[in-house]
């Protein structure tokens, strides 16, 4: 029997290797998700996620903040564009609606952003009281269109938000 050269040997472990890591992550995303109120969305979002891979139950956490933080800059990004829009700005009630919503998302992503500086101190409270704070954001945004009694340009994007925030929430309650 012939003995294969190095680089063909070297190649054979490192992808053995990536297979077995990506099927720890897979199991630690399904095991984890599944301790969560949204496992399918919370499964999809973390399998996803670009360079998202994590060894541990902390890891995954991050990854969680990371995309409610990333969500809610792209509907703050979302909101500004509504705002620049005729079809939107023709209402001022709405226009005043999205303006208050500009601001809840805007304190969102900071509140998202700190809570991912408390889980790298392992402050687990700290991270549960900023993502709370992000969620009630949500819900102040969606509040603004029922007092003006329009109906939300938001809605899908709010409840996506928050179930968002609640994985994150549910894996750092695995922390402790």
């Amino acid at each position: 029997m012939t003995t294969p050269p190095p680089t063909l040997t070297l190649l054979l472990l490192l992808c053995l290797s990536i297979s077995a890591a990506t099927a720890t992550d897979d199991n630690l995303i399904k095991d984890t998700c599944a301790k969560t109120q949204y496992p399918k969305t919370c499964v999809s979002a973390l399998s996803s996620y670009p360079n998202g891979s994590a060894t541990d139950v902390a890891g995954l956490a991050s990854i969680a903040l990371s995309i409610a933080a990333d969500d809610a800059a792209a509907t703050s990004t979302h909101i500004s564009q509504l705002l620049q829009s005729t079809s939107t700005t023709a209402d001022p009630a709405i226009e005043q609606a999205l303006q208050d919503c500009s601001d809840e998302y805007g304190d969102a992503v900071d509140q998202l952003e700190d809570s991912l500086a408390a889980l790298d101190s392992d402050a687990y409270g700290d991270v549960n009281a900023w993502v709370a704070a992000a969620m009630t954001d949500a819900d102040t945004c969606e509040q603004a269109f029922a007092d003006a009694g329009k109906t939300s340009v938001l809605g899908d994007r709010s409840e996506g938000f928050k179930e968002l925030c609640s994985i994150a929430l549910s894996i750092v309650k695995l922390l402790g």
